[in-house]
């Protein structure tokens, strides 16, 4: 027990100079090309930045509520602010039942409403104003009753926010680190794994990583190959979680014992991830 409490404290040390990786991301005030309440807008502005903010990714700074300077160019804010990417969004469509578009079918008794619309969202790098993403996303929803209301039918067809912005942030924000020693194994392969990211970096237990190993020649790298896949079970120190090794087992036991360098690589989460 003294020896392991012991391996716990050595590698807690080894991770303390590791630099956290979160990336600030300044949210625009959203706009859009057609007629649509403030308060839809709003309520999906809201959606997209909470989405983002639960990743535990990245960090965003809400333009409405920073104290934007409104002389300067959203740019220049985002630079302010120290953000390294500046986030705009633009609803270019929607039918729904509050906005005479909609058909006599679609609207077709009381208490029922129903909400379609697309959002525009693109990822500007603040440093050079360079587009590094454009993509729509589509909500569709509906609610009826006596307590039902367009705004909630609106907050229905947000419901795949947070797996969509999921998907951008795992896309875009890569988080990186490396295995620091196994943890339980038995004669065959390693069960667990020490990596040197933590409390203090952009995770949160489940988060899955790819295990690559390099190979080297004389001190270059001179091919990655993709050994196995992890998954964050336990953060025990600033710079230090305990994984679970999902895949290759044998292949990482076999790495480590050869003093292979073993760096990871985070991963587009499943659906059904917790």
């Amino acid at each position: 027990m003294k020896q392991k409490n012991l391996l716990l404290f050595i590698l807690m040390l080894f991770c303390l100079s590791a630099a956290a990786q979160k990336q600030t991301i300044y949210a625009t005030e959203f706009t859009s090309r057609i007629m649509v309440p403030d308060k839809v807008i709003t309520t999906i502005r809201s959606a997209v930045i909470e989405s983002m903010r639960k990743t535990n990714r990245v960090t965003v700074v809400d333009a409405l509520s920073a104290g934007t300077d409104r002389q300067l160019a959203p740019l220049e804010n985002a630079r302010y602010h120290q953000a390294a990417y500046l986030l705009n969004g633009d609803i270019v469509a929607r039918e729904a039942t509050d906005d005479g578009s909609s058909h006599r079918k679609y609207h077709s008794r009381a208490d029922s409403f129903k909400e379609k619309f697309t959002l525009q969202l693109e990822l500007v790098r603040s440093s050079d104003n360079t587009v590094v993403y454009t993509g729509n996303y589509e909500g569709t929803g509906s609610a009826s009753g006596k307590d039902a209301t367009q705004l909630s039918a609106v907050e229905n067809a947000l419901l795949n926010m947070p797996y969509e912005m999921g998907k951008l942030i795992d896309t875009y924000f890569k988080v990186y680190g490396s295995i620091l020693n196994a943890g339980a194994e038995n004669a065959k392969k390693v069960k667990t794994v020490y990596i040197n990211l933590g409390f203090d970096d952009p995770i949160k237990e489940g988060i899955r990583f790819d295990v690559i190993e390099e190979n080297n020649v004389s001190g270059e790298t001179t091919e990655e190959c993709k050994i196995g896949e992890i998954r964050v079970d336990k953060m025990v120190g600033p710079r230090l979680s305990l994984c679970k090794v999902n895949k290759g087992g044998d292949r990482i036991k076999e790495a480590l014992q050869k003093g292979a360098s073993l760096k990871l690589v985070s991963r587009q989460a499943k659906l059904f991830d917790e």
